[in-house]
């Protein structure tokens, strides 16, 4: 879809957004951060939710997990929550294996579902939060005591690495079902299992930046990387979607203040028709 395009979109349908027209659900949407970066990179996506009307700033709940993952919450949710957010904030943001953070953010699930008994949550990641988060999908997906997965949302996903070294512009190269075929990095061979074993009730959208400078990337991740989460779980997904998103901020730290990308963040989750 070209940038044009997208924001014509946006400049049409914000303010239907804003109207009273909306899914309200007491299904919480979990945020986590990338590896290293703290709920800050949360807050501007989270902030939209709150300006369009979605939610209220009393539902909204930090989560901190200390480097021994103990999970804390700020303040309680409303008794009766209306599309509540969680900020996942990780204290040891530079842990090197995706597992060990993936189980810290099951203890978020664990703490939020023995306090509120949730039967479904919704993820939001960005960077390397959608790796933590597929993690946890495959680490958890068949313990029928945690709430079922409903909705997930990669931002700028680096699912086969990040540019630099090991990577470079326009070098990886992607097999039609979304397998990289020139170079895969060691996290995203860990979460090849899924494409065999994504559990099928999950919508996903998947958002990555252009820059259009030729890179064909967001600055940081090659658009290839972000694209390769398809072969992971587009198989067996309930629904998948891809979107680049182009124009102002669609650089990989933009993407997280960014209103095209809170447009398709609010329509995926809230959205009546979706």
């Amino acid at each position: 879809m070209a940038g044009a395009t997208v924001a014509g979109t946006v400049q049409q349908n914000w303010a239907a957004l804003k109207s009273p027209a909306k899914l309200s659900t007491a299904t919480p949407t979990i945020f986590v951060h990338g590896m290293p970066s703290s709920y800050h990179s949360e807050i501007k996506m989270v902030r939209s939710l709150i300006d369009a009307g979605i939610t209220t700033p009393d539902n909204v709940v930090l989560a901190t997990v200390t480097n021994d993952g103990q999970v804390t919450f700020n303040h309680y949710l409303p008794a009766h929550p209306h599309n509540p957010i969680i900020e996942v904030n990780l204290q040891n943001s530079h842990e090197r294996d995706n597992h060990i953070s993936a189980a810290w953010i099951k203890n978020v699930v664990v703490a939020l579902q023995r306090q509120y008994h949730f039967s479904r949550v919704n993820f939001v990641g960005h960077s390397s939060g959608p790796l933590l988060i597929l993690c946890y999908i495959m680490d958890n997906a068949n313990d029928p005591q945690l709430p079922r997965v409903a909705r997930l949302v990669s931002l700028g996903g680096a699912f086969n690495g990040a540019l630099g070294k090991r990577d470079r512009p326009n070098t990886m190269q992607l097999a039609p079902d979304g397998l990289p075929v020139t170079r895969q990095v060691k996290e995203y061979r860990k979460l090849l299992p899924l494409h065999g074993s994504f559990p099928r009730h999950i919508r996903v959208l998947n958002l990555y930046g252009d820059l259009q400078d030729g890179s064909n990337s967001d600055g940081r991740v090659a658009n290839n990387s972000s694209r390769a989460m398809r072969y992971l779980v587009a198989i067996r997904a309930r629904s998948y979607r891809e979107v680049r998103v182009t124009g102002a901020k669609a650089d990989h730290s933009g993407l997280h203040n960014n209103k095209k990308v809170d447009f398709y963040l609010i329509r995926f989750l809230y959205g009546q028709n979706c």
